[in-house]
């Protein structure tokens, strides 16, 4: 009989014991980068304003036919370099537009947000916010227009319709007031709203090419066309007279510069 010591021994497998678990550092699939702002798109967004800059003062010193290599040299860089910060002529075209009207918008929004008890005042003001925003930038005007007008370029089309469109709609909702405030039927604000847009930048359109008058007396000629037709209308009043707000034409004088003849009597009643 065997004993006990003559029988072979099992040997067990040997398990490692379980480490306890730590924490992970990253357990945010978010990696850190994309946490915090990219310094990289900043610079580029950085970098492209700049080129703006550039190419807007090459447009202004060269005038609004530069092509875009052209336009590259005068801002110091190759033509690649543009296609790279603006993917093509059309993109750099929507990005001046862009600019254009954003500042342009708020040079608007000012006047149209400014409390007043005249509204001739507004009337005034925004039509000379628009004339002299053309005044003070004609060549980057002309580069934007000639594209989307006669050049057939589509984004520049997209980009000045857009635009058109936006101002509309702010002077609709000023205009609307108005009519409301009449006791008038404020639903035709929109369509007047947008052809009063038509009327002021097909005139502001042809002064910048001819400049046969002074910026206030376009603005006069405009601003009096219009009012008359908002008193045709009843929307409002004749303006009272004051010192701020004079006559838009000299005594004797009429629209077109010419002298009236006033007829005097000697004496009363005569």
């Amino acid at each position: 009989m065997s004993s006990d010591r003559d029988e072979p021994k099992i040997r067990r497998p040997s398990h490692p014991r379980p480490r306890p678990l730590r924490a992970r550092r990253h357990l945010d699939p978010v990696s850190a980068d994309e946490r915090q702002p990219d310094k990289r798109q900043q610079q580029k967004a950085q970098r492209r304003e700049e080129l703006l800059d550039a190419l807007s003062q090459a447009i202004r010193t060269h005038g609004a036919g530069l092509s875009m290599e052209e336009m590259a040299a005068a801002a110091g860089v190759t033509k690649p370099i543009l296609y790279r910060h603006f993917g093509d002529r059309g993109g750099l075209v929507l990005a001046l537009a862009e600019r254009f009207s954003v500042r342009l918008m708020a040079d608007l929004q000012q006047v149209l947000s400014r409390p007043t008890d005249n509204p001739r005042d507004t009337l005034v003001g925004t039509i000379d916010a628009f004339i002299r925003f053309l005044e003070r930038d004609p060549e980057v005007y002309r580069f934007l227009v000639q594209r989307a007008v006669s050049g057939g370029d589509e984004a520049a089309a997209a980009a000045l319709d857009g635009f058109l469109r936006r101002i509309g709609q702010e002077v609709a909702v000023v205009l609307g007031e108005q009519l409301h405030a009449a006791g008038r039927d404020a639903g035709g604000a929109e369509p007047l709203a947008h052809g009063i847009v038509g009327f002021v930048y097909g005139a502001g359109d042809w002064w910048v090419e001819r400049r046969s008058m002074s910026r206030a007396r376009l603005v006069e000629y405009l601003a009096n066309t219009l009012w008359s037709g908002f008193e045709g209308m009843g929307v409002v009043g004749a303006p009272a007279d004051s010192t701020d707000n004079p006559s838009p034409h000299p005594t004797g004088t009429g629209a077109t510069g010419t002298t009236r003849t006033t007829r005097t009597t000697g004496k009363e009643g005569d």
